[in-house]
């Protein structure tokens, strides 16, 4: 066949389009074809998603109840029921499902004997086994499947041990859900057909976890779009090809000269950008014949450069980054991300360096009280203040990281306890000498620090020293202690009171069982004459038929800073006695509050409730612990309020505390109670005795009404009679009695009792 030596356009645009034609033709029936494998496709791709949605939500719930044991194992709680398991039955049925460690939907939980035994059976729980299978290993956890009637369980077992260290084991957790609604609730199954998800186990057969998936049956969910499917894209396929013809007829002239050699060229030049080539005054840089086409070029040209100016002054910019990121913006010592970061550096270290390492944590004593009465920008201040004076305080090279709020650490590298005891006591001394009062704070601020120290042939235990620090930190909080506490022997029998004892038991169940927390009642004589004219209400618990006394529980309400709670405790059950009628009419009452409960809305509202009895028995509060009041106007607003319902104010402890005479001028206080250690020195011939006697009778002039507390001796009942003192209480007149007993004590009393000595 021989070919013309020239064609025409038309001969080549007709060739061109036949050709496309064809082409479209072939790609059409390629398209039908397509869209029936990819129709089937689809179907086995529903299946296969179906299967491994379920597979993972089967995984899924495995994973979920594992954790949840596992939080639960180690749950300081969980351990002290196999210690203690005293209200293990609260804890099993309702606290574990409270605190969040367990939902209550499906799920249901015990704990076992070492032994494997049941620790307490439950007329709710009866489908879980008295004993532990033999199978179920003190190393790891264990799960099963069990069908029993109507359900499917899922089991899973886990050891609890006494410390982290998993070194004793206490027992064993067992974890019960019902299988089938637990999984079936996610959300998560879009594929899976969820009426046709069913798991055939005849009632007491035993399903490994492991083989779960082998006999769980489903089948995915039918797909009503499909067929749309099909259609829209064919329909597509259609337009496409459609527009893929018309296109390539008008774009074929143009798209040779027009763009395909300027593009090429403009990728030569952005190949020479990557690789580092680009010049702007080179011949690349030509303009080009499209402007879009040069404004692209332009803009890239730019833009290299700008990269080129911006690379340098990132650099500079991530270093300075890197340097703010570690810092505190507050107090510009070291944040938590740098904490972290130089702790895990320097544990590392130790394994090629051994040496002694301590560990302090300071925490500020009440900030939050300070921050709320003065203002953040004040505790801002405060922190900055104590942030600085802790930095002097330490040794040139070491670190001070604030972890956030008002707690701070450091970790001490080569040093010996003596040497941490001294630094810390130095950070004492220096935060002392700080002049908080130049912030207009009059309440002293003092810092609380705790230290771990651990040895250099110790350093296995190194990842305890932030828990210990903790531990001995709150320790030096507690009462009567020094405001620096070395992590020890002393310590560690003050953490275990802290997590669990039988007071701390004792508190918290009386907290959340009306009942058991008692009130005794010790009379308060007017002089003279020694009649009893009210009562002062005195809680006790009852626990166990066994009284615990004050010494005992008042301790763990101050460690758990429990004040409002124990209050508001001790006013429902003053409420519940007067309401009882139990005690002669026009005889009153007296009843203690701390003074940070003062200022608690809640508790306010119960007293003014309580008011209601002050026609039958007069009321009056006693403030204890007046040295922590801050919130001043407050507390002072809520009590003017008290008195306007007719409660009387008495301060308690009177000579002791921190600055008496100034809360005795700003609060409107009625009575004063003179504290046993000033009572006991009016029965001293001496100047010390002269002095309160005197203050007592400027007290009394000043219109105060005096109560004399723990008188247990004739020559002080004199002593106190001769002052004018208006009332006095203590062992020698009586002892606090339970109301059951109050009118024979008032019968006794009045037969028999004066102040004729």
């Amino acid at each position: 066949m021989k070919w013309p030596d020239t064609i025409s356009i038309k001969q080549i645009a007709l060739a061109f389009i036949t050709g496309l034609l064809v082409l479209v033709s072939l790609i059409g029936g390629f398209a039908a074809y397509q869209t029936r494998t990819v129709t089937r496709s689809l179907e086995q791709h529903n299946q296969n998603a179906a299967r491994s949605e379920l597979t993972a939500a089967v995984q899924r719930l495995l994973n979920q109840t594992d954790e949840q044991a596992t939080s639960l194992a180690n749950w300081d709680e969980t351990r002290q029921q196999l210690v203690l398991p005293e209200y293990y039955t609260y804890w099993r049925d309702q606290r574990v499902y409270e605190s969040g460690i367990l939902p209550s939907r499906f799920v249901r939980a015990a704990l076992y004997t070492h032994s494997g035994s049941l620790l307490a059976p439950s007329a709710t729980q009866n489908s879980l086994p008295a004993r532990l299978p033999a199978g179920v290993s003190s190393h790891q956890a264990s799960s099963w499947l069990v069908g029993e009637a109507g359900v499917t369980a899922l089991y899973h077992a886990f050891p609890v041990y006494i410390d982290e260290r998993r070194q004793s084991l206490l027992g064993y957790g067992l974890i019960r859900l019902d299988f089938m609604p637990a999984l079936l609730q996610q959300e998560s199954l879009h594929f899976t057909d969820i009426a046709s998800v069913s798991l055939a186990l005849k009632p007491g057969e035993k399903l490994p976890a492991s083989d779960l998936f082998s006999k769980l049956k489903f089948s995915a969910r039918p797909d009503p779009d499909r067929l749309r499917f099909q259609t829209i894209l064919s329909r597509t396929l259609l337009a496409l090809f459609v527009l893929l013809m018309v296109t390539a007829l008008l774009g074929f002239v143009v798209y040779n000269r027009l763009l395909v050699r300027p593009l090429r060229k403009l990728s030569q030049d952005i190949d020479a950008m990557q690789h580092g080539r680009f010049s702007p005054h080179s011949s690349r840089s030509q303009a080009m014949r499209i402007s879009e086409l040069e404004n692209v070029r332009r803009s890239l040209y730019e833009y290299q450069l700008q990269l080129r100016e911006l690379h340098g002054s990132l650099e500079h910019q991530n270093r300075e980054f890197h340097s703010q990121a570690r810092q505190d913006a507050l107090t510009g010592c070291h944040n938590r991300r740098a904490y972290e970061e130089d702790w895990e550096s320097f544990r590392h270290e130790l394994k090629t360096s051994p040496q002694g390492v301590a560990f302090l944590l300071f925490d500020c004593d009440r900030f939050k009280t300070i921050n709320d009465t003065y203002g953040h920008a004040k505790g801002d201040r405060v922190l900055s203040i104590i942030a600085d004076a802790l930095v002097m305080a330490l040794r040139a090279n070491d670190r001070l990281y604030r972890l956030g709020g008002d707690e701070f650490a450091t970790f001490l590298s080569r040093t010996t306890p003596a040497q941490a005891k001294q630094i810390a006591q130095r950070c004492q001394s220096l935060l002392d000498a700080s002049a908080f009062s130049d912030l207009g704070i009059n309440e002293p601020v003092g810092i609380s620090i705790g230290i771990a120290f651990c040895a250099a042939d110790q350093l296995e235990h190194v990842d305890d020293l932030p828990k210990q620090a903790d531990i001995a930190m709150y320790t030096a909080k507690q009462p009567g202690r020094t405001r620096v506490a070395l992590y020890g022997e002393d310590t560690e029998r003050a953490s275990q009171t802290l997590v669990a004892s039988r007071e701390t038991s004792a508190l918290f169940q009386a907290l959340a069982t009306p009942g058991m927390l008692e009130m005794h009642y010790q009379s308060i004589h007017a002089l003279p004459g020694c009649k009893v004219d009210y009562y002062e209400a005195l809680a006790r618990i009852r626990y166990h038929g066994e009284l615990i006394q004050p010494d005992a529980f008042l301790p763990v309400i101050n460690s758990r800073r429990l004040e409002a709670e124990f209050d508001l405790a001790v006013l429902n059950q003053v409420d519940a006695d007067l309401t009882s009628q139990q005690l002669p009419p026009g005889i009153g009452v007296s009843i203690n509050l701390s003074a940070q409960s003062i200022s608690h809305p809640e508790i306010v509202s119960q007293l003014l409730e309580l008011s209601r009895h002050n026609a039958r028995h007069p009321l009056m509060l006693e403030i204890t612990e007046t040295s922590l009041i801050t919130q001043m106007v407050e507390v002072r607003t809520y009590l003017d309020l008290l008195r306007t319902v007719n409660y009387r104010i008495a301060m308690d402890d009177f000579g002791t505390g921190y600055s008496p005479l100034r809360y005795l001028v700003d609060l409107p206080v009625d009575v004063v109670k003179f504290d046993i250690s000033l009572v006991n020195k009016l029965g001293q011939d001496d100047r010390a005795g002269q002095v309160v006697a005197d203050f007592a009778r400027m007290m009394s002039d000043a219109g105060y009404s005096l109560v004399a507390e723990g008188v247990e001796t004739d020559a002080i009942l004199r002593k106190v009679e001769s002052l004018g003192i208006a009332h006095v209480q203590g062992y020698l007149l009586s002892r606090p009695v339970p109301l059951a007993d109050i009118a024979t004590h008032l019968a006794v009393q009045a037969a028999g009792v004066t102040c004729t000595v």
